[in-house]
């Protein structure tokens, strides 16, 4: 009954406003890259952002874009592989930031009155967690960490690759303009998938506040980020499935909710396999004959 009701013109422009917070990714990217002195066309990063989309859906977490936009700016840029990592991986940390940032201040704003105590020290210590990690990142030598990778021969051949690797990234610490530009650009995209999000919701006749899906997007998220869900898949669904409901929405609208923000996923990961296809495809072919 309630699909019955969607009102398809929010559904597009919802579609479209998530597609141009896929297009965030480039700036955030692109800063991050000039940060070490490389300036990539805009719309090379976009078409690799694209389809690091549509590769996030192969494998667990977002890794499989992750994976193809440093294979892809190898290949065909040149950028050396540790300036190249450290930049996603750099990435990939304000994307997380940005989240915290958002579900804290929304926290603050009264959402702990929806979401329940236990919801809340579930969701503060999966934060503690990934704070540890970056912090254990970062600082890698306060945790004892060059000790524990002496005492494994496995590790005797690699480690001065890692090391040079550690270096490129916390470079980082001495380019705050590069990365407070990066930090407004993710927080802009956080905004998109908002947005996109609150039209979801108007389509289908809901009427959640905008500050419920400031929380509600950041929250699912980081949730689908665990690395144990193709795609995360199912996760990301269940999570914005609760996140809704908490918000007294009815369990069979929660899931149609889920479900048409997991179809505009996979449509911009369509988008991405096409374009994947006609660079390594067809443009190849051409250049063939």
């Amino acid at each position: 009954d309630s699909l019955k009701s969607l009102d398809i013109r929010f559904l597009i422009i919802a579609l479209v406003v998530y597609s141009a917070g896929i297009s965030c990714i480039v700036f955030r990217w692109g800063i991050l890259l000039k940060a070490h002195g490389y300036h990539i066309f805009r719309l090379f990063l976009w078409q690799a952002s694209f389809i690091g989309w549509f590769f996030n859906m192969l494998l667990p977490s977002s890794i499989g874009g992750d994976f193809y936009r440093v294979y892809d700016l190898y290949k065909n840029k040149k950028v050396p592989m540790n300036e190249n990592i450290s930049a996603v991986v750099m990435d990939r940390i304000i994307g997380t930031i940005s989240g915290i940032i958002l579900l804290t201040i929304t926290y603050f704003f009264g959402m702990f009155e929806y979401i329940g105590r236990n919801s809340v020290i579930i969701i503060f210590s999966a934060l503690g967690g990934v704070i540890i990690f970056f912090m254990i990142l970062f600082f890698p030598r306060f945790f004892r960490i060059n000790i524990v990778l002496r005492r494994f021969k496995i590790f005797s051949k690699i480690r001065p690759k890692l090391s040079e690797f550690h270096d490129r990234l916390i470079s980082y610490r001495y380019k705050i303009k590069y990365l407070v530009t990066a930090l407004f650009f993710s927080l802009l995209l956080q905004t998109f998938f908002v947005t996109s999000y609150f039209l979801v919701n108007l389509s289908l006749g809901l009427q959640m506040k905008y500050l419920m899906l400031l929380f509600t997007q950041p929250f699912t998220s980081l949730a689908s980020s665990v690395p144990i869900a193709i795609g995360g898949m199912g996760i990301r669904e269940n999570a914005l499935a609760f996140a809704i409901e908490s918000f007294g929405i009815s369990r069979a609208d929660a899931t149609l909710f889920s479900f048409i923000v997991l179809s505009i996923i996979l449509f911009n990961a369509l988008v991405g396999g096409l374009i994947y296809l006609f660079k390594n495809v067809f443009y190849k072919s051409k250049g063939v004959i």
